[in-house]
């Protein structure tokens, strides 16, 4: 197991606890991501899926978010999130959910004004996806990591920003002036 630190908002400076088998978020393309979403993160309900240990939706409510909403289907990464959670007293302010996040997403009747997706590089990612996952969208942002190999011919459409940082590439769909 190792550690990531939270670097920015309330929390900045503290650790989370990372899995040895997951491929977190990389501290530049973190910073990235929330230099775009500036001040849109504070009172935003936020949604974190393909969640890992929680490190971006931690972020999100470090920097202001008032509600995020974990989803993760392996029970290992659910535990070390509930740990993160306890440990930095954000209990009050999440919902972690064992689940698939595509079969999440069909579910929801909510809407999000952040969703943030860092699926598996060989997850089989589909236009379907994309738009389930806009149509829960609160009038704000989808951000989706993936590896700059990763073919998005089929939803390229519905991408709004592309960033690419080393070997991860960054989509952005939605309104991002909201």
């Amino acid at each position: 197991m190792s550690y990531l630190t939270i670097k920015g908002g309330d929390l900045k400076g503290r650790k989370i606890y990372v899995p040895s088998f997951i491929r977190p978020t990389q501290n530049k393309v973190k910073k990235a991501i929330f230099d775009v979403l500036g001040d849109k993160v504070k009172g935003s309900i936020f949604l974190d899926l393909f969640a890992g240990s929680g490190n971006i939706g931690i972020e999100a409510l470090s920097r202001g978010a008032s509600f995020c909403v974990f989803v993760e289907k392996n029970f290992k990464c659910v535990s070390l999130i509930k740990k993160n959670i306890y440990e930095l007293k954000l209990k009050d302010k999440s919902k972690i959910i064992k689940e698939d996040s595509g079969k999440f997403v069909l579910k929801q009747k909510g809407k999000f004004d952040i969703i943030f997706a860092d699926p598996p590089y060989n997850y089989k990612l589909k236009r379907k996806f994309i738009e389930n996952v806009i149509k829960i969208l609160n009038k704000g942002i989808f951000i989706l990591e993936v590896t700059k190999r990763k073919k998005t011919d089929e939803f390229s459409d519905l991408i709004k920003r592309e960033e690419i940082y080393g070997e991860t590439k960054i989509l952005f769909f939605g309104n991002l002036s909201w």
